[in-house]
């Protein structure tokens, strides 16, 4: 926890400053190297969180971003060190253009993977020269990055992606507690609480506050990443179907979308938790009395493809997460699913988690990794 410039706020880290892959290779180098880093990376994080984004105007990057540019800016000087043989705080735009090099060259990551470390790159350099004051011109190469190499996966969410949309999920479901901010900071939270709620500031009371810490989008955002739901699904889905106890989303055969399967999904602890913690919500409102939807509007609708979209849109920005060309849309939690099921439990595992009839319906989803794959196979033997 570190104090605020000119003031007594503090500002929490979302990780921690040192990761412990990073901190196993500090132990080659001396104590005093391992605490000159730490000093460095506190900095570093910092200046992210209070004014990465725009120095002049002293905006800070969403927690979200913070944590991906720190792990890839720790990826990236544990590269160096190995490299090098010694430890080094400098990293120079050649070093980074090598960096990238490698991770096109040498490693199976897609390149919108590495495309990720170039703009965690592209924030450390700018840190060096507004905190630094370091001369150090503005970065790029000329390594061709094509993250829409494959147009039925270009549209999909990456793992990384999922998680950051999930803590945007809890940030913007969240406002902190009526009677524990100053006067003007709960002006502020009763005119946003306005708009959301659509009435009267003057009638923004500590009710209202406590009504604004939900975890509906958060568990709604989970089971998305953990079942690839479709827009009809979120609309479609009941309370029954969930088997919290045994960590599992069970789909009747007669709710089953586009097939006449029953299926049984499995849900992260992640799910567990917000889904739990949202039906005990859930049954201290009046609008689901009587109905057995999961999640419902604020107007007592079920969800579709255009009140999910307009979610994920708020959550994309809170996240600041690049689209890099991509049509994302609430499907690409479908699409991503897919394509983590299959890559780390096998094709036909992903099949039965996204509710296909046909494997070579998944295999659609999946074709994004062939390259990766062969690049695998060239290293087998």
């Amino acid at each position: 926890m570190q104090l605020k410039e000119d003031t007594t706020e503090t500002v929490e880290f979302p990780v921690p400053p040192v990761a412990e892959a990073t901190e196993e290779r500090l132990d080659d180098f001396s104590a005093l190297l391992g605490d000159d880093y730490r000093d460095f990376k506190e900095t570093f994080l910092e200046w992210l969180l209070i004014e990465g984004r725009d120095t002049y105007k002293r905006e800070g990057y969403a927690d979200a971003t913070v944590r991906t540019t720190h792990y890839k800016v720790e990826e990236a000087y544990r590269w160096l060190w190995e490299r090098e043989g010694s430890y080094t705080k400098e990293f120079t735009p050649e070093d980074a253009t090598e960096l990238i090099e490698f991770l096109v060259r040498r490693t199976t990551h897609p390149e919108t993977y590495v495309y990720t470390f170039e703009k965690s790159l592209k924030r450390l350099f700018k840190f060096f020269r507004e905190k630094r004051n370091k001369d150090i011109p503005e970065w790029s190469h000329e390594i061709p990055l094509d993250t829409n190499s494959d147009s039925s996966t270009k549209d999909k969410f990456y793992p990384e992606e999922m998680r950051a949309l999930y803590e945007a999920a809890l940030a913007v479901s969240s406002v902190k507690s009526y009677h524990s901010v100053s006067r003007p900071e709960r002006d502020q939270i009763k005119a946003y609480l306005s708009q959301r709620f659509e009435m009267p500031k003057s009638e923004v009371a500590a009710e209202e506050f406590e009504r604004a810490n939900s975890w509906k989008i958060p568990s709604i955002v989970s089971v998305s990443s953990d079942c690839g739901l479709r827009p009809i699904e979120v609309g479609r889905a009941k309370v029954e179907w969930f088997n919290l106890e045994n960590k599992k989303m069970l789909v009747p055969k007669d709710e089953s979308t586009k097939n006449d399967a029953e299926w049984e999904c499995a849900l992260s602890s992640k799910s567990v938790t917000a889904v739990s913690n949202w039906l005990s919500e859930r049954g201290s409102y009046d609008l689901y009395d009587g109905r057995d939807a999961v999640w419902l509007t604020r107007t007592g609708n079920t969800y579709g493809s255009g009140t999910l979209n307009r979610v994920l849109n708020k959550l994309t920005e809170e996240a600041d997460l690049d689209q890099q060309g991509r049509n994302l849309s609430w499907y690409s939690f479908r699409h991503g699913a897919a394509s983590m099921w299959a890559e780390q439990e096998g094709i036909y595992l992903a099949k039965n988690q996204l509710r296909h009839k046909n494997v070579e319906t998944t295999m659609r989803y999946t074709r994004g990794s062939v390259d990766a794959a062969t690049k695998a196979a060239d290293s087998m033997w």
